[in-house]
């Protein structure tokens, strides 16, 4: 099973976060747009694991602690990936995401899991393969935008697989945070 870590948003901070996604939609001549049920924020990327590797997976986000806290989402951004990029909402630097986002990088390499190397850019990704009408929106299109906040209170294991042809992230556990 395909399987990471992460952030999942109430339905008010989606639908504010897919109000930005419409825009480069707009603007794109193509592009995989995310579904707003799918919109989250990845900590760590774990890839294909046995199912058997579960209650570990689960064990060790049980056993990293944190308080609840807050993010605010702030800027439209994107990876360049020779003009089919990645756009995403990019995060306000906050330290208690960053403290969390390496405690379980940490934990999840102890326990031989192999992770990305690259530095945690913490972002939601909007949209992927993406082709612009006009090149010049690429530019225009990355910008601030007005803080989107919420608040952080749960982190959770999930599943990535195809239902009926379509990619759905599930729940298969999660952690509740202490105010």
């Amino acid at each position: 099973m395909r399987v990471f870590i992460a952030i999942n948003f109430p339905t008010p901070v989606r639908r504010a976060l897919v109000k930005h996604q419409q825009t480069i939609r707009d603007a794109a001549q193509s592009g995989n747009f995310t579904h707003e049920e799918n919109l989250h924020l990845t900590l760590v990327f774990l890839g294909e694991v046995p199912v058997g590797d579960l209650v570990r997976i689960n064990a060790i986000v049980e056993a990293v602690a944190c308080r609840g806290f807050s993010l605010a989402f702030d800027e439209i951004g994107r990876f360049d990936r020779k003009g089919k990029d990645i756009w995403w909402v990019g995060i306000r630097r906050n330290k208690s995401l960053l403290d969390l986002q390496a405690a379980l990088g940490d934990e999840f390499r102890r326990a031989g899991y192999r992770l990305d190397s690259r530095p945690f850019t913490a972002h939601i990704t909007l949209a992927r393969e993406v082709r612009m009408s006009d090149p010049g929106d690429r530019r225009r299109l990355c910008t601030a935008i007005a803080p989107i906040e919420t608040g952080v209170t749960r982190v959770s294991v999930m599943e990535s697989t195809r239902v009926d042809g379509r990619l759905t992230y599930r729940e298969v556990y999660g952690k509740d945070f202490p105010a």
